[in-house]
Formats: structure tokens, C-alpha cells, sequence
């Protein structure tokens, strides 16, 4: 085990000090007063909560698990001294992962003998989604009144009570019905992803410590003095006009492969323009990652497949330049970063071999089908919930694209020959939480298979 820092004294809520050197609890009251972590600046946007000032900035994934005596040392020790050195001076974002479960089994608790650990995770989750504003404080306030007793629904509900959390009914439901599942697994594919085993764990890039390591300043500064060394370039495709939008250039300042990625091609499809949203929050450790999340801006803003402008993906023959303004001006940004992979984020209305429609499905182009087998394969072991979610919701490749359509992924093969994917999520009947996950999963995990090493 690696040595813990020593504490500094702060006040506690109550107006005392708090215990020097030693993990100290205290019991739970309706006044609770927030400190550093509570009161952190957040960025409400997030799949994962996230504290920080801007989405440029390099973040810090910590991994935590709420019947953690460990986890809690970290929250009231380490974490603090983080949040006051990096986060409110604006040098870094931290990002939570509750790992509740063990990396080699889903099945099976990380810290405790039941599936309390988890479903306090999903609780988390929903205060997150439903009251982002009060998420810092209810998880300081779960640190700073840890138990090890399993945590029943009855529990969750009076701690946010007693943590200020006010949509407790709503959240509460949320939570027990599975709403959040989708995020709260995602954390152990993340944990075999990078090789965590145990919590806490803090990772910037692909770099990972314990979280009570005693110098845990200086191997943050360590690693993002390395990460300062990239750039995050924000420019707009076809400016001051009514197509106008943001492309993302993430640039590591490293050799690599670059990564082409879109979203919003279709206005109706939230699930596919918010997985590509969050991709710009990724930071690759070579190479280079170019998004632009909302591609068809009219279409987003109506909420519409389409504007009279017609059906953006199918305005890109193989052969011949695109058909539109907009179509030509993505397709002449991709020309210029030239990639050496493209993923586009879409969501269908019903689900491939169940109902006649495309979700919960991959299309490789012929250059790299096996990927798309592999990435299925991976969404359906980790992100697709068996208790919500039945058998044919599960993932499946799609047919090969190869340039006969005039559709971005078609064109991407029939001119370019490169390996690219239309990832395609359902929107029946399922969480928005969940789709957007399950995106950003697929897109994440196709990417890593051409060796663009996400952070």
C-alpha cells in the first residue's frame, strides 16, 4: 500500500477541527455545511460529474466506490487539496467513476456483500442528472457520514434529504428502476480499459495512482504539465451563415493517428449529436481527434431529420463532390485533417433485426468489419443492463458499406477506402442516459482499435 498524505487542519461544518492524519466520521445532520469538494465549480454537461471551469481543460478521473474507507480517506484528504490547487485556479476538471463493481465480474461487489454499493452509485448518478446544481455537496456529504452498512433505499433517501437534495421521490425512482445502470457499469469497463483493480484510483490520460499516494500533487502537476503540451482548437464550419457550427480539433502533440467523428446529421436524433458532443471532451494521448458533434445545426435546432435543404446523409456520392453546401464543407474538413478512421453517431427509432429499423447497430465499411463484431461485443458484456433492457436490444453488426449509397460513411469507403463505422442507438423505449453511454462507448472502443488512445 502506498503512503497517505498527512491532513491539514480545516474547519468542519460544525465549526471544529477535523481529525489530523486519521479517517474521521461524524453524524449526519439536516445543517450540513459543504466545504472545498462541496462547493466546487461544476460542469453541469457532463455523462459523469465533473467539477471545473472549462471544458477545455485536461481532466482527472477519480475512481471511488461509496463503502470505501479508502475512497473516504481520499474525498476528505486528497481530493480537497486537488480541488484547491488545480481545480479553482482553472488548471483542471476531475470527473467521477463509482466502480462498484469487481473488473473481472459484473456480477460481483467491489467493496461490500451486496448490491448496496451500486445503488447508491445509481442515486448518485440521478442526483447528478435531475440536480447537477447539488451533486458536490450530497457526495461530500456521503464521505463525510460514511458507513459501511449496505446502503438500503431508505438510506439513500435520507441522505439527500439531509444533504439538501430537493427532487428526493423523483430521483429515488430514477435510480431503483434501473435509470442510471448504463453509467454506473461503465465505470468497470473503464477499470479493465486502463487496469484498475481497487479504488481510489485517480487516472489523467492513461497515467494511474492510488489516490492516497503521498505526493499526489506532484504526480498530478507531473502529468499535466505533459498534457499542456496538446491544444483544444474550436473553429466554426461555414461561418455567418445559417449552417454555421463548431469543429473541435484535438490536437495531442504527439505523433499518432487522427480520428474523424460526427454527430447531428439528423436534427431527431439527440442520442447520436450528444454521444459526439461528449467526444470533445476526450483528449488523445497521440495523435489527433477532430470532431463536430452538431453537423446539420438547422436540423438540431428543429429537432427535424431534415431541412428544405433535404436529407444531409444522403447528399454524399462516391464519385463525384457532395450535393449541398453543408455536405461539401464537412466533407472538404474531413480532406484537410485526413484521417485514418471516421465514426458518425446516428439513433433510429426502433432496433436492427427486431422491428425493420437500424438501432443498436454498427455498419463498418468493408475496410475493418471485424472491429464493429468486437465493439458490439463489448456494449452488450458491460453497458447493456439484462434487467432493463431485453435480449434484442443487444448490439449487432450491421451490413458492410461500401460506397453504393450516397450516404458520409458510404462516401468515406468508396473514395477514401478507410475504415469508418455508422454507429446507430436506439431511441424505443430506452433512457437517454443509457443511448447517449452506449455511444460513446461503441465510438470510443472503435476508435481504440486504430489506436487512438482516448484519456
Amino acid at each position: 500500500m502506498e503512503p497517505r498524505t498527512t491532513r491539514r487542519n480545516i474547519l468542519t461544518a460544525a465549526g471544529g477541527l477535523a481529525l489530523l492524519g486519521t479517517v474521521g466520521t461524524r453524524t449526519a445532520t439536516a445543517g450540513f455545511a459543504p466545504g472545498f469538494v462541496g462547493t466546487a465549480p461544476m460542469l453541469s454537461d457532463r455523462l459523469h460529474p465533473t467539477m471545473g471551469t472549462s471544458d477545455t481543460n485536461p481532466t482527472l478521473v477519480v475512481y471511488v466506490n461509496f463503502l470505501s474507507e479508502e475512497s473516504q480517506y481520499f474525498v476528505q484528504h486528497n481530493l480537497e487539496d486537488i480541488v484547491r490547487e488545480y481545480v479553482l485556479t482553472g488548471d483542471l476538471n476531475v470527473e467521477l467513476r463509482f466502480l462498484s463493481y469487481q473488473p473481472d465480474s459484473l456480477d460481483s461487489p467491489l467493496v461490500g456483500d451486496d448490491e448496496g454499493e451500486a445503488r447508491a452509485a445509481r442515486a448518485a448518478y440521478g442526483v447528478w442528472n435531475v440536480e447537477p446544481e447539488n451533486f458536490w455537496t450530497f457526495f461530500e456529504f456521503m464521505f463525510w457520514n460514511f458507513t459501511t452498512e449496505t446502503y438500503t433505499h431508505d438510506r439513500l433517501e435520507s441522505c439527500m434529504d439531509q444533504a439538501g437534495v430537493r427532487n428526493i421521490t423523483k430521483i429515488a425512482n430514477r435510480a431503483y428502476e434501473g435509470r442510471y445502470n448504463s453509467l454506473v457499469r461503465a465505470a468497470t469497463e473503464d477499470a479493465v480499459r486502463y487496469g484498475i483493480s481497487d479504488v481510489p484510483r485517480v487516472r489523467l490520460l492513461r497515467d494511474h495512482k492510488h489516490g492516497n499516494y503521498a505526493d499526489i500533487l506532484g504526480w498530478t502537476q507531473t502529468r499535466l504539465d505533459r498534457v499542456s503540451k496538446g491544444s483544444v482548437e474550436i473553429h466554426p464550419l461555414l461561418p455567418d451563415t445559417k449552417y454555421e457550427t463548431p469543429v473541435y480539433v484535438i490536437d495531442s502533440g504527439k505523433p499518432g493517428p487522427t480520428a474523424f467523428v460526427v454527430g447531428g446529421m439528423h436534427g431527431e436524433e439527440p442520442q447520436g449529436y450528444i454521444a459526439a458532443e461528449h467526444m470533445t471532451r476526450f483528449r488523445p494521448t497521440g495523435g489527433k481527434l477532430v470532431v463536430i458533434p452538431y453537423a446539420n445545426r438547422p436540423a438540431v435546432d428543429l429537432a427535424a431529420r431534415y431541412t428544405e435543404d433535404g436529407d444531409l446523409n444522403r447528399q454524399f456520392p462516391t464519385g463525384s463532390d457532395p450535393t449541398s453546401t453543408l455536405a461539401q464543407a464537412i466533407w472538404d474538413e474531413l480532406l484537410e485533417h485526413d484521417p485514418d478512421v471516421v465514426v458518425d453517431l446516428h439513433s433510429s427509432s426502433g432496433i436492427y433485426k427486431h422491428d425493420g429499423k437500424v438501432g443498436q447497430a454498427i455498419f463498418p465499411t468493408r475496410a475493418t468489419p471485424q472491429n464493429a463484431v468486437d465493439a458490439c461485443d463489448l456494449a452488450n458484456n458491460y453497458y447493456i443492463e439484462r434487467s432493463v433492457y431485453p435480449s434484442y436490444y443487444d448490439f449487432k453488426r450491421g451490413n458492410t458499406l461500401d460506397g453504393s449509397r450516397p450516404l458520409f460513411i458510404h462516401k468515406v469507403y468508396g473514395d477514401l477506402h478507410l475504415p469508418g463505422y455508422l454507429v446507430e442507438t436506439t431511441r424505443k423505449e430506452t433512457h437517454i442516459e443509457d443511448a447517449v453511454m452506449w455511444g460513446v462507448a461503441l465510438a470510443r472502443d472503435l476508435l481504440w482499435r486504430h489506436d487512438v488512445l482516448l484519456g
